[in-house]
Formats: structure tokens, C-alpha cells, sequence
């Protein structure tokens, strides 16, 4: 490639990894390890996706569909589970996010960017404050300023809608054809990008398949170390 590249990361579950934080809330409200820790995640992010769109549109508070997407992930799972558990749980959880930490491999990763001269940003589903703490815990302003940070609840538009996209190329001067999203979501994060006519990277940590008559992504990093190898490939 001739033009240096434009990395563009999700935050949750590309940046660190949220499985961890909400298994060690929810096992420590429970008393008791989960027999499938994998469907519990899968079944949260899920449910957690459906609030998030009713909290977007003003139907619920952000607080209500925190306790409602637990209480529906333990319905699913048929794991009793009471409001008041449910409210252990969303504090329990707000706790472990207060220690979140770039791991090794990924910090290495944006180390070596920052070396190579290659653009960084952000795009981020969620309420500002939150996802702004979690950018500030994580110390992401190392690496990527933090007017190179979009976070829906902040400019009035979400992934997967392509008006994101097209805003960060407007404020961080994007070319789409050398821009790459990278995150988790294969919905918001790729279909999203995609769509804007950008290039992607899947973060598919979990190994999901890709979903039936769409199109793939230009690269799928099932770990950070495989993450690592594609960005050097692309931005040698």
C-alpha cells in the first residue's frame, strides 16, 4: 500500500477485553462459577445491544436497561436472579471497569503504530461519560488524542448508521478508501464500516462465524497477536 493506513478502533471487546469484567460480576453475585461462560457472554452482548437501542431512542433510562439486560441475560440462561441481585451485579461490574488495563500485546501494537507514524482514532457506542472513562482508564490518550474520539451518545449518531462514519471522516480527514474499522461487532463495527465503503477488521476473539449472504471482512484477527500481524502487513 503506497498511503499509510487510518486504524479506527471500537473500544469494548477490541481495546481490552470485556468478558473477563462481566464474568467475575456476575459469578460474584451468583456465589458460583457458570457452566458455560462463552453462551452467558454471548447471550449478554445480545441482550445488551437490544438495550441500548431503547436507551438511545429515550425509551428507557440508561440505569433501567442496565438492570434489564442482565436480569433478560439470566432469564435466558433460566438462572434465577433477582432485581436486587441484578443491582449487585450492574455495581460489581461499574467496579471492575474502574481497572480496566490495555493488555501487553495490544499496547505493544499501538506502540509500534505510533513508531510507523499511523493515524489512530476511535468510534464508540454508549453514553459519553461512560465511554470517556473507560478511554481515560484505559490511558488511550497515550496513543490516540482525544479529539480523535467519537462516541454515539456525543454526536447524536450509532454504528452501524453509515452518518458515524461519514462524521469521523469529516473531522479526523479520513480517506475511506485507507480508513480500516476495527472491533468486535460484526453488525456495527464491519456491516457498519463496510458500508461506508471502508476496509475492516474483524476482532472475532469468540470465534463467531461469519453471518449467511453478507460479505466478509477484509481481514478476522481471532487474538491480539493475530491483530498484530495483520496491521504490520497492511501498514508496511
Amino acid at each position: 500500500m503506497n498511503k499509510k493506513p487510518y486504524l479506527i478502533f471500537d473500544i469494548d471487546d477490541t481495546l481490552y477485553s470485556q468478558m473477563q469484567p462481566l464474568l467475575d460480576a456476575c459469578e460474584g453475585c451468583l456465589g458460583r462459577k457458570l457452566d458455560d461462560p462463552e453462551r452467558f457472554y454471548r447471550i449478554f452482548c445480545k441482550r445488551s445491544g437490544e438495550m441500548f437501542l431503547f436507551s438511545e431512542s429515550g425509551q428507557v433510562s440508561i440505569e433501567e436497561s442496565r438492570i434489564c439486560r442482565i436480569t433478560n441475560t439470566m432469564k435466558d440462561m433460566e438462572i434465577p436472579f433477582t432485581e436486587e441481585m441484578a443491582g449487585d451485579f450492574q455495581r460489581r461490574y461499574q467496579e471492575n471497569q474502574s481497572h480496566l488495563r490495555v493488555s501487553e500485546t495490544l499496547s505493544g501494537i499501538l506502540d509500534t503504530c505510533i513508531q510507523n507514524g499511523i493515524f489512530m482514532g476511535i468510534i464508540t457506542n454508549g453514553p459519553l461519560k461512560h465511554q470517556m472513562k473507560k478511554y481515560h482508564t484505559l490511558g488511550l490518550e497515550k496513543w490516540i488524542p482525544e479529539n480523535r474520539v467519537l462516541v454515539s451518545a456525543g454526536v447524536g449518531v450509532a454504528k452501524p448508521d453509515e452518518g458515524i462514519f461519514r462524521l469521523a471522516e469529516e473531522r479526523m480527514k479520513l480517506d475511506p478508501e485507507c480508513t480500516y474499522m476495527i472491533g468486535d461487532s460484526y453488525e456495527n463495527d464491519i456491516l457498519g464500516a463496510m458500508n461506508a465503503g471502508w476496509k475492516t477488521i474483524w476482532m472475532n476473539h469468540h470465534k463467531y462465524p461469519v453471518p449467511e449472504g453478507v460479505k466478509s471482512p477484509d481481514y478476522i484477527a481471532y487474538s491480539e497477536a493475530e491483530l498484530g500481524e495483520i496491521i504490520r502487513n497492511i501498514t508496511e
